[in-house]
């Protein structure tokens, strides 16, 4: 299943006038992954002094010399996977070693690729039933890989935020994808539009982008304890949640990606952090934006924020910041607060929703800048059992 393989005399110089061959084999079913742990062979114009040939299948896959990744024919130390389970090295010398070249050391070993399908299965040709389902991975951005609009916000970046979905015709709000067919929002926002085909837009950080990726729906289901009024005023925003499921697959890139769910927590939703709130609402006063804008916001106990005779139930929390007057605002409902903060997300600690732009004073960015966000962490039977049925 894996083993070593060096050239002669290795790490010591090679012999001159030489010819070694390797035969390497692993099980059926696998591919070998081959890696170069060092290679120093005498550089010469397409390799034809010294020569290190990998061969698959009667196919020479590769012919390495030099003595680093700089050098033209040289491999480098990126795994090399090779087409089957067989592979053949050649290394040949000519009648010199001038300058004491010390030849190559690789690993190997026997791998498996899969491909992920549109049902969520992975397909190999090993038959190995035992393999979970494929989901994308969740709640990665681009700086991760590469090191009503939010008022008072900044502008966000292509694949900052690749999970945040806008929708601009029968109703102004955002989603957050979830996976690869499903999106999270408010109730509210898709109330009353359960039997029309929505259009949704991902991928960018501008509305008028001419190349967005365009998402049609196939099913909307609002929470079944959610308070049903259509498309008129709402007056109680208690389990305000509703989850979409897209007609087609989306094409998953570095700019359009799902964001992780949360688990439950008996602290408060944001543990004491700061989190990020992001849009296409408002973001100054009277003022709608074309650009995705995020801000950064912390909890509040509800007894902080009091508008008006709303209910407010446990279902809900308080966020927003009174120091930047940052808050979400119209045309932001239903788009996601996520933590950690914008910028401290890593592989270790990916971004994850823990809330839903839900209800807040008639007025953004006022003094008290807060609003009123679904509780996430609430609905995850919900949604994984929803998701499981449809």
């Amino acid at each position: 299943m894996f083993g070593e393989v060096s050239s002669p005399q290795y790490p010591q110089p090679y012999p001159a006038d030489i010819l070694e061959q390797w035969d390497l084999e692993v099980p059926q079913g696998y591919q070998i992954q081959l890696t170069f742990n060092h290679l120093d062979i005498e550089p010469s114009p397409n390799c034809s002094h010294d020569s290190l040939s990998l061969v698959s299948d009667k196919k020479v896959l590769g012919k390495f010399c030099g003595q680093n990744s700089t050098d033209r024919f040289h491999p480098g130390h990126k795994p090399i996977l090779v087409p089957g389970n067989r592979l053949q090295l050649f290394f040949q010398t000519d009648d010199s070693n001038p300058e004491s070249h010390i030849g190559f050391n690789a690993s190997y070993q026997a791998a498996v690729t899969y491909t992920c399908t549109e049902d969520q299965r992975w397909t190999t040709n090993d038959n190995n039933d035992n393999i979970p389902p494929c989901i994308p991975e969740c709640g990665l951005n681009t700086e991760v890989y590469f090191r009503g609009r939010v008022f008072g916000g900044m502008p966000a970046r292509s694949g900052q935020i690749p999970w945040q979905l806008f929708h601009k015709r029968q109703t102004i709000g955002g989603a957050s994808l979830i996976s690869d067919y499903w999106a999270l929002t408010a109730a509210h926002l898709v109330d009353g539009y359960e039997n029309t085909t929505m259009t949704w837009l991902g991928g960018t950080t501008n509305t008028r982008v001419k190349n967005p990726v365009i998402m049609e729906t196939e099913k909307i289901i609002i929470h079944p304890k959610f308070q049903r009024v259509g498309t008129r005023d709402q007056n109680n925003f208690d389990n305000d949640i509703a989850l979409i499921k897209m007609s087609d697959r989306v094409p998953l890139s570095s700019n359009l990606r799902p964001v992780c769910l949360p688990n439950k927590t008996h602290e408060h939703v944001m543990e004491g952090m700061m989190g990020t709130v992001s849009g296409f609402g408002g973001f100054e006063k009277g003022l709608k934006s074309e650009i995705l804008h995020y801000g950064h916001i912390r909890e509040y106990s509800s007894e902080e924020c009091v508008f008006g005779d709303m209910p407010v139930t446990d279902n809900m929390f308080c966020a927003g910041d009174d120091v930047q007057h940052t808050d979400s605002c119209r045309g932001d409902a239903g788009g996601p607060l996520f933590l950690p903060m914008l910028g401290y997300g890593t592989k270790e600690q990916r971004y994850e929703v823990r809330g839903i732009v839900s209800w807040g004073p008639p007025e953004c960015g006022n003094k008290m800048s807060k609003s009123f966000y679904t509780k996430v962490q609430n609905y995850l039977d919900w949604i994984r059992e929803t998701m499981a049925k449809n």
